[in-house]
């Protein structure tokens, strides 16, 4: 019961002389160390008073308050010191509290927690130091002289008092069980290296406002002598436990279940040892006259022998008893005996020995404990072969009359009962029968809870080893009973769950719920014809679901997937797909994959689970909903500036889950392609997610860029293309008189162009647009037609000229014939003249076109035969305007030579002009 302040205070000065005892210094003893409580029963009355002088007047601002500290047992807190003002009838002046997870200091009335990653064993030393520099407001935490946290805190008051004590506060539940010593306070700031010094016991600093040299007068309390650097070392003493009468099974089981495994000896003063201490310890009971188990066994491998908890070969030739091992495979198991090892039966019931180099820590969990003290249990052995495990609080587990009970000493009543188990031991799991309510389960139910040795960071199999946490659920067997693959819930559902409705954050109406979308993109195939594109893709998408809780994620995504009937149970997302044919589906179908992703740590232990079970929220970590497709998409492409251009198709997307106005698609979304970026017609560029204002909600478009390679068409049209106007075009340089093999050549490229112009218009989507690529080859096709124009026209005026030279030389021959003195009255005689002239006339141009023999002569014989027919003179006539009329058709005032080089030079320029205003548009 809490006693008034001024009442508590007069029960301490006023205690009688014989309970006092005052220390003050004694130099040559060592450290003087003051202890309280080894029962673990909260006292009032179990205080040490400081015997040095205070004042009200002494005020500190900045200070240093130093103390060490073992505990053994923990109320609801471990006050070590206080300063106490009696005119104020303030207690809090200066304080120092401890607890399992954290300490605190406070500093005239204003409290500060800082909590400590590393919890706080019992029966260890620890060395406290906290520092306040009032000028910066900074208090900082030193644990064993390493600073563990800082935090700043304004301070308006100083600290003062009149009293000082150690070990209590204010009542029974605030006392201290424990030693303390060295509790020091100084009226500034150590350094950190003054602070290091002491707690690694390299010096003992005396404070110049609380001085622990002094001395304390001490009321229900015992003080021993240590040595400064005992504080320091690490305690080696070993503690035995002895279980008699048992089968090397249940003799591994309660060693390992304790924290530790049975002894391996390989040495005679080694076995000689632990019969000595047996006679020591139990020096009334039969103290194994025989044997040990040892921790070694040849069960897999017959003369192979391994240690028993974690199958490591051991050599151990040297210490066998002599002709042993002889029990081949009958006796598989390894005792010790005063001589030696032996080869033993397992089934035989031998002494057990478990060996610790410092008392383990245990925990009771499932029984919804809110303060460690009453989860964290010590084993002692405090009779020969018995247990009894007792907590930092009131709790004890203790076996009575062949049965374990779970009670509390302080009320004194039984909480629970230990259904019988083999082997008879409370470490593990086990079913417990509640005399009382426990974790809101009424009296009489069946429980389970479990009594573990295991730290923080392990798990605890049923029969109590323990395996590193993450092994639990990692899909293989780690536990030698293989219950780390059982019971492997991920998620736990609220009971006002309800798969229909997306999670929504209560009282805001408004809030959407971002859906993250992962486009992964495996391959791509683009049809241009088929204007589609084909992908082979994977939709992920990721939410937060406030209504859940996950229990022990893993660092490994892929540990965090569960169960199909679990995945069933859970709202997701459906996707629609706007701009193709697949029907919508929803994201959870059985080939989809489920994941938690841990991205933050737990909020802490489930303090209701018979198990270490750690809490996830799902606020911060997001569930993430995989699913495979391969799909055809429609597309639009633009193909004006083909095969040179660059095109884009788009992925639609919308969420379509419940309604569609509480869903949006997060900003974070993302596609990712993880194919190659060279396709048969296309480079793909960088893809890209696209959020409009103007889409509707939950809609996203995921863009893939692509540019056409147009190599093969170079290849396939432009080149080839490219060379058959060229060869049109070098027809110009044939010979003025093959009109026919110039003809032929423009019309065979001409021809060819035509083909190829179809078989290119084959192969694209027909378009009621032109594309780059027909008009190069309109072009091309066009401009050999022009050819072939040009040619005729040098062709007519070919044959003009060849009339007109053949005009002016039958005019230089009637000249000449007019020269002759002759006389031509006679009209036969005139028209013989004019057949000569035209002879020799059509002669002459015969000769000039063709210089073989063969055809002149033949040429000849015609114009004789002409000659003779065109005595007449109406045929005559006819003939010369025959003549004339096959020249109407060529070009006037040019030359053939004048054409040719027009033809050459337009067409040239044409070309050239064409091709260069045809790459300006491409590249501009």
């Amino acid at each position: 019961m809490r006693l008034p302040s001024l009442q508590y205070l007069q029960l301490l000065v006023s205690i009688s002389p014989p309970l006092l005892l005052l220390l003050g210094p004694d130099p040559s003893s060592g450290v003087k160390v003051l202890s309280f409580q080894e029962d673990g029963i909260a006292t009032g009355s179990s205080v040490g008073i400081y015997e040095g002088e205070l004042s009200r007047n002494n005020h500190i601002y900045s200070f240093t308050f130093c103390m060490r500290f073992k505990i053994f047992y923990l109320h609801q807190r471990g006050t070590i010191f206080f300063l106490y003002d009696s005119v104020e009838d303030r207690y809090w002046m200066l304080r120092g509290e401890v607890w399992v997870d954290k300490v605190r200091v406070a500093i005239s009335h204003t409290w500060h927690f800082m909590p400590l990653e590393n919890q706080l064993w019992a029966f260890r030393w620890y060395h406290v130091c906290f520092t306040h520099d009032h000028t910066t407001t900074l208090i900082q935490t030193f644990l064993d002289g390493e600073k563990v946290q800082q935090a700043y805190y304004t301070v308006d008051r100083p600290a003062f008092g009149d009293f000082a004590a150690v070990g209590n506060g204010q009542a029974p539940e605030e006392s201290y069980s424990g030693d303390i010593t060295q509790v020091n306070v100084w009226d500034r700031v150590l350094s950190g290296d003054d602070i290091r010094g002491m707690a690694q016991c390299k010096s003992d600093l005396k404070g110049n406002f609380i001085s622990w040299e002094v001395g304390w007068k001490l009321n229900n309390a015992t003080s021993y002598d240590q040595p400064l650097a005992k504080f320091c070392q690490v305690e080696e003493e070993k503690l035995y436990f002895w279980f008699p009468e048992v089968s090397d099974y249940v003799g591994q089981y309660v060693c390992e279940a304790l924290g530790t495994h049975l002894p391996h000896v390989t040495s005679l003063e080694e076995a000689e040892d632990l019969y000595h201490q047996s006679e020591v310890r139990w020096p009334e009971s039969d103290h194994c006259p025989l044997y040990y188990w040892s921790s070694l066994n040849d069960k897999a491998k017959e003369n192979v022998w391994v240690a028993s908890y974690d199958r490591k070969l051991i050599d151990n030739s040297s210490y066998w008893s002599p002709d042993e091992p002889n029990g081949n495979r009958y006796e598989n198991c390894a005792a010790v005996r005063r001589d030696g090892l032996i080869d033993d039966d397992c089934a035989w019931d031998r002494c057990a020995l478990c060996i610790f180099t410092e008392p383990q820590r245990f925990s009771f969990l499932g029984t919804c404990e809110p303060e460690l003290r009453n989860v964290y249990f010590v084993a002692y052995q405090e009779e020969y072969g018995g247990l009894v495990f007792k907590s930092y609080g009131v709790y004890h587990i203790k076996k009575e009359n062949g049965t374990w009970l779970y009670v509390d000493t302080v009320n004194d009543y039984t909480i629970a009962i230990m259904e019988h188990f083999v082997p008879h031991f409370p470490m593990g799991r086990r079913v417990w029968r509640l005399e009382r309510e426990v974790c809101g389960q009424e009296s009489g139910g069946r429980r389970e809870m479990l009594l573990t040795p295991c730290h923080h960071h392990q798990y605890t199999c049923d029969d109590g080893t323990c395996i590193p946490h993450h092994y639990r659920c990692d899909l293989k067997y780690d536990c030698r009973d293989r219950s780390d693959e059982m019971e492997c819930e991920l998620i736990s559902f609220p009971s006002d769950y309800h798969q229909h409705l997306p999670p929504r954050v209560p009282g805001k109406e408004d809030s959407k719920l971002p859906v993250i979308v992962k486009f992964i993109i495996k391959s791509i195939d683009v049809q241009t014809v088929k204007m589609s594109m084909q992908l082979s893709y994977e939709i992920e998408m990721s939410w937060f679901d406030n209504r859940l809780n996950y229990f022990n994620l893993k660092t490994n995504d892929s540990l965090n997937s569960p169960r199909l009937d679990t995945m069933r149970k859970l709202w997701s997302p459906l996707v629609k797909l706007l701009n193709t044919d697949t029907i919508d589906s929803s994201l959870l179908a059985d080939d989809a994959t489920t994941l938690v992703r841990r991205l933050v740590p737990p909020l802490g232990r489930d303090e209701g689970a018979a198990a270490e079970v750690d809490i996830y929220s799902g606020e911060e970590n997001p569930l993430s909903v995989s699913r495979k497709y391969s799909t055809v998409y429609a597309c639009r492409f633009d193909l004006t500036l083909y095969p040179f251009d660059n095109q884009y198709c788009d992925v639609h997307l919308q969420i379509v889950s419940g309604q569609v106005s509480f869903l949006d698609v997060h900003p974070n979304s993302s596609v990712v392609y993880l194919g190659g970026t060279v396709l048969n017609e296309y480079k793909i560029g960088t893809l890209q997610v696209f959020l409009e204002k103007d889409y509707e909600p939950g809609e996203a478009r995921i863009r893939v860029p692509m540019t056409r390679l147009f190599g093969n068409s170079i290849l396939t049209i432009y080149i080839p293309s490219l060379i058959l106007t060229i060869i049109s075009y070098l027809t110009f340089f044939f010979r003025t008189s093959i009109f026919d093999v110039r003809v032929m050549v423009a019309l065979t490229s001409l021809l060819v162009l035509a083909t190829l112009f179809a078989q290119a218009s084959s192969s694209l989507p027909k378009t009621s647009y032109f594309k780059m690529v027909d008009i190069w080859l309109l072009f091309c096709v066009g401009i050999t037609f022009l050819v072939i124009i040009f040619h005729v026209l040098i062709d007519n005026r070919f044959v003009t000229e060849m009339s007109n030279n053949t005009k002016g030389q039958q005019q230089q021959q009637q000249q000449q014939q007019q020269s002759k003195v002759k006389a031509f009255h006679d009209p036969v005689e005139f028209r013989e003249g004019l057949t000569d002239l035209r002879v020799t006339g059509i002669s002459t141009n015969t000769n000039n076109n063709n210089n073989k023999g063969q055809q002149h002569h033949h040429h000849h014989q015609q114009q004789q035969s002409k000659v003779k027919a065109l005595h007449d003179p109406v045929e005559f006539r006819e003939v010369l305007l025959g003549l004339r009329g096959r020249c109407t058709w060529s070009p006037k005032n040019m030359t053939v030579s004048q054409l040719e080089t027009l033809a050459k030079i337009f067409n040239l320029v044409l070309i050239l002009g064409f091709i260069i205003g045809y790459l300006s548009y491409i590249l501009g």
